[in-house]
């Protein structure tokens, strides 16, 4: 199988501080745990995937393609989920996701209707009207799990998907990892509890 990411050599530095020295590995797809203590450069590494934070040495390629040739049009083909909030208050689930969508170059009409089939598929058809402010720590993680789902993606990064979650949420948020993977999508997944 050919890899769907590819990271060779990268080297990442801040400053005199190194976060990042040679790191190599290959996904061919399916689910990838990313573990290691604070600090060991896990969300650099994803900032670096994300070409958010550039690269000192080495290379990246998602499908076979050159991140950096691909530059921030890489955010089309991979999905976020941030371990920060990363919700706007104010407004609702469904116009949240939907204005992800849009952001992603999906049509309106289109992104409109991709945010309620994946809110439906993370669980939040109920909620989807409600303004994002009034949703427990379980629910935000789900909906920002909905707004990385919304531009159908190669790739899922996930950045402590489980954290601040009660043991049903947690549960919930891995049946629906494993459902993706069966589904075929490639999910990295940062220290999940």
């Amino acid at each position: 199988m050919d890899s769907i990411l590819s990271v060779a050599g990268v080297n990442v530095s801040y400053g005199k501080q190194q976060a990042l020295k040679d790191v190599t590995f290959e996904i061919g797809g399916g689910p990838v745990g990313l573990l290691g203590p604070n600090g060991a450069g896990k969300t650099t590494l994803i900032k670096v995937l994300l070409n958010l934070v550039p690269l000192d040495k080495g290379a990246i390629s998602l499908m076979g393609r050159d991140s950096k040739r691909l530059g921030p049009s890489i955010r089309d083909l991979v999905g976020y989920v941030p371990e920060r909030e990363g919700v706007r208050s104010g407004v609702s689930g469904v116009s949240w996701v939907a204005l992800l969508g849009q952001l992603s170059g999906l049509p309106r009409r289109s992104a409109v209707e991709r945010a309620h089939e994946v809110l439906q598929y993370v669980g939040l058809e109920e909620s989807r009207y409600r303004n994002v402010e009034t949703f427990s720590t379980g629910m935000r993680q789900r909906l920002k799990l909905a707004a990385a789902l919304v531009h159908d993606p190669v790739l899922l990064l996930l950045d402590e998907p489980t954290a601040g979650m009660d043991p049903l949420g947690r549960e919930k948020m891995l049946e629906l990892c494993g459902d993706l993977v069966k589904k075929g999508k490639t999910i990295l997944i940062e220290n999940f509890e």
